[in-house]
């Protein structure tokens, strides 16, 4: 039982190794298998029984009322009257398709109406990819397309 800790001398804690490094394994293993499963639900034209478990994890009401508050809050950041954050946000763009974001931060709250799981990934690398529209001033052109086709994924029933 000795060898499986190991004692730390600068902080002087005892660690289980061999259950730390399985723990992060399983992490990264997790995060690779979600990686893989969002690139087939973003390519492919139905939900395989593969990816099922991923598109249930992107569905739930918890995490399309949470993109549903980042929008808002986004929409909200881009606003004139508020001094610039931290973020370098494309605020002209965001403000131009207010209007859009809201009404998509609206069908995400409406718990009732099932979405798609691929309109929620879309949404997702939006408001993530820091070289999107919502972020880069010369790619502002694509923002109006790139919310029209996270509209149609929420809306299309695969």
């Amino acid at each position: 039982m000795q060898a499986d800790l190991v004692t730390i001398p600068s902080a002087a804690v005892k660690v289980a190794w061999p259950r730390l490094l399985g723990a992060w394994g399983w992490r990264r293993e997790l995060r690779r298998a979600r990686e893989e499963a969002d690139h087939e639900l973003l390519h492919s034209a139905f939900t395989s029984p593969r990816t099922s478990w991923r598109a249930a994890e992107l569905t739930t009401p918890k995490r399309r009322l949470a993109l549903a508050r980042s929008i808002e809050r986004l929409v909200r950041s881009a606003d004139g009257r508020y001094l610039p954050g931290p973020m370098p946000l494309n605020r002209a763009a965001i403000r131009e398709n207010a209007s859009t974001l809201h009404e998509l931060a609206s069908r995400l709250t409406q718990l009732e109406r099932p979405v798609s799981p691929r309109g929620v990934l879309l949404l997702e690398t939006l408001l993530t990819d820091g070289f999107g529209p919502l972020y880069v001033q010369y790619r502002a052109m694509e923002l109006k397309d790139t919310l029209a086709r996270a509209a149609d994924a929420l809306a299309s029933r695969r």
